[in-house]
């Protein structure tokens, strides 16, 4: 569906009579900040750097003896892969690729000219780092009141016996950039994306209804999908509440403001996170 509509338009949810695909429309659009930095060629050029950052953290720094330490996201993309028999240590390079691939699809649907903003990519990167804001007062709200240890539970969510921990300050760079490229395209592209196509265009629910019940169910499973358990081995109901809460931020960031925004917000907050818990922070 188009941004009017409230569900950024990729690949995954567009229809040949949405106003994007008309000339008329893109061209009255203008070439605002707020615009330009929703442009699927825009978003390609603000994420790479990001994707070959993360690209080189898992040739080079990512490894333990029992293969790579990535986050789980990015793991269920590489099994995608392993399908077409290409293993993960052959194969890494492929995520980052599928995610240019998503995007340059993306603009040569929407037929867009190859023109890139290189201002906007910076004011795009200021941006992310003031929506890390919010986030971060969540976590420290959920904190106080639920007794959460907030700085833990923002950590990216890994394979199983992975210790984030043990990950020198590079790698934490790495592993936090790589959760934000790889969470958010599982959680808010493509499943927000294929839940509102299959409740507005299949159910005919209104577009509203549509991306509301996207936006939490996405947030729920992203919740689900991190480690739930506290110190003790038991269930968190309050790291629960802070994924759940963190999913609808992202998810509201993404619908706003798109997935470039929304994956440097992501990666911004982890990177940050790490920091804190280094400096003694809660």
């Amino acid at each position: 569906m188009s941004p009017e509509r409230g569900v950024p338009a990729t690949p995954l949810n567009m229809a040949k009579d949405d106003p994007i695909w008309q000339p008329r429309h893109r061209e009255a659009a203008g070439t605002s900040y707020w615009a330009t930095s929703r442009r699927p060629l825009q978003i390609l050029v603000f994420l790479l750097p990001l994707v070959v950052l993360y690209e080189l953290g898992l040739a080079l720094l990512l490894r333990s003896e029992s293969g790579i330490i990535t986050n789980k996201a990015h793991e269920s993309l590489l099994r995608f892969f392993d399908a077409f028999g290409i293993n993960a240590s052959s194969g890494l390079f492929l995520g980052g690729l599928a995610i240019v691939i998503v995007l340059l699809v993306w603009h040569l649907l929407v037929r867009e000219p190859w023109k890139v903003d290189l201002a906007a990519a910076g004011l795009m990167a200021l941006e992310s780092l003031v929506l890390v804001a919010p986030l971060l007062v969540i976590g420290r709200i959920v904190s106080q009141v639920a007794g959460l240890a907030g700085v833990a539970a923002a950590l990216p969510s890994t394979a199983p016996g992975v210790a984030l921990s043990d990950l020198d300050p590079w790698s934490e760079v790495a592993i936090s950039v790589g959760a934000g490229l790889y969470e958010e395209l599982l959680f808010r592209m493509m499943l927000i994306a294929a839940l509102h196509t299959l409740l507005v265009d299949v159910g005919k629910a209104s577009h509203r209804v549509g991306t509301g019940i996207a936006l939490v169910v996405s947030s729920a499973a992203f919740a689900a999908y991190h480690p739930l358990a506290d110190a003790t081995g038991g269930f968190s109901f309050s790291r629960l509440i802070f994924y759940f809460l963190a999913g609808l931020y992202f998810g509201a960031v993404y619908i706003v403001r798109g997935f470039g925004v929304v994956v440097a917000v992501h990666a911004f907050y982890d990177i940050l996170t790490f920091a804190i818990s280094h400096d003694g922070g809660p």
